[in-house]
């Protein structure tokens, strides 16, 4: 079973070596097992590297002229962003008393040199098995964690709601057949995402099949605006919506508003500056239904954007007010719009890389329903 998955995923590996006759042996190897092959011939170039293309594994000369392997994991090992990927050394025979150094900064295996094909392969695929492992209990941490945060705050809104509507009915000033939709209403929101959570697999890593049912898109953003009112409000956020009436769209109801929409507005609002605005909008083409959330916020660092919906990758950030970030929940949006034969991505400018034209716009791609 691991090894079918190994199959199917393409690893990106970067090579350090300052040896060209050793980075073709490697590439040469690595390219028959299927993998995208990135090199470096220094320590420092290895570092600039792993900003531009985040490795799954990196396989590291021991010594080189300049900054040595170790040097280069240390530093690696110091950033929050890259000590979760695996180093192997690359080494000499002579050199294999030094790995005791090596495995204390962090080193995962060595493999010695002249390389042999099959000790290569063994080594190698041993890192990605551990990977692949490792992500996968991630991913049900990560998820676990977001329906976590559904149970305990998206919850509390339709209750507080319905707590709201009781004291208005113990004070005896209003009558209750005016009162009693807006509780069922409530209590209803709070049952139908008990139920997503509870049948629909969400805690799977295969989700079960939603039952997807035709909607009024502006309907359903106004829906999730409602909550978030305030909160653009508190920041002095622009909410500016123009979406028009009469675009269908096909998901489920319950997973689209409390956990997608929700999820991307939030983000878009985190990330905002006050005094900005955010924007949603649509785009059609022949097939698709284009929503985009749109802000002029701090931006997602280019380093990021490859590897966001990818929960072993830390993508934690605080708000433009500090606003705490868990990292969660970007895996399981992009889970539950492929769920709806969707997809998604961010365009992005960080405010570091382009002062006068930085933002995030959310990109979400739906089939398009026929009018």
């Amino acid at each position: 079973m691991i090894e079918q998955e190994l199959e199917k995923i393409r690893r990106r590996i970067l090579i350090v070596d300052d040896i060209a006759f050793n980075q073709r042996v490697l590439e040469k190897i690595i390219t028959k097992m299927g993998h995208k092959i990135i090199q470096a011939t220094s320590g420092e170039q290895a570092l600039q590297l792993v900003e531009i293309d985040y490795p799954d594994l990196i396989l590291l000369d021991f010594k080189m002229p300049g900054m040595d392997g170790i040097e280069v994991l240390k530093l690696l090992k110091e950033d929050v962003r890259y000590r979760e990927i695996p180093v192997i050394f690359l080494t000499a025979t002579e050199e294999i008393d030094a790995m005791t150094e090596a495995f204390a900064a962090g080193a995962v295996d060595y493999i010695t040199k002249p390389f042999k094909t099959a000790e290569l392969n063994a080594r190698v695929n041993t890192q990605l098995r551990a990977l692949d492992h490792a992500e996968s209990i991630r991913r049900k941490i990560i998820e676990q964690h977001e329906l976590i945060h559904i149970l305990t705050h998206d919850l509390r809104n339709p209750l507080v709601a319905c707590r709201g509507l009781m004291e208005l009915l113990e004070d005896g000033d209003t009558i209750v057949e005016m009162v009693a939709p807006n509780v069922a209403n409530s209590l209803q929101k709070c049952l139908n995402t008990i139920e997503l959570v509870r049948k629909k697999g969400l805690l799977e890593q295969e989700m079960a099949k939603l039952d997807l049912e035709t909607y009024d898109l502006l309907e359903l953003i106004q829906e999730v605006l409602a909550s978030w009112e305030t909160a653009f409000t508190d920041k002095n956020v622009k909410l500016i919506n123009r979406v028009s009436e009469g675009i269908q769209v096909k998901v489920d109801k319950t997973s689209f508003i409390q956990i997608f929409l929700s999820n991307i507005i939030s983000n878009a609002l985190k990330y905002s500056y006050p005094d900005s605005e955010v924007e949603i909008y649509t785009e059609d083409t022949e097939n698709e239904t284009i929503l985009k959330v749109r802000d002029k916020g701090m931006g997602i660092p280019q380093y990021m954007l490859p590897i966001i919906f990818e929960p072993r990758k830390v993508t934690r950030r605080a708000g433009t007010l500090n606003e705490e970030s868990t990292g969660y929940g970007l895996s399981l949006v992009k889970k539950l719009v492929m769920s709806y034969g969707g997809d998604m991505h961010f365009e992005s400018k960080a405010k570091s890389e382009d002062t006068s034209n930085h933002g995030t716009t959310a990109v979400i791609q739906l089939p398009k329903i026929a009018a």
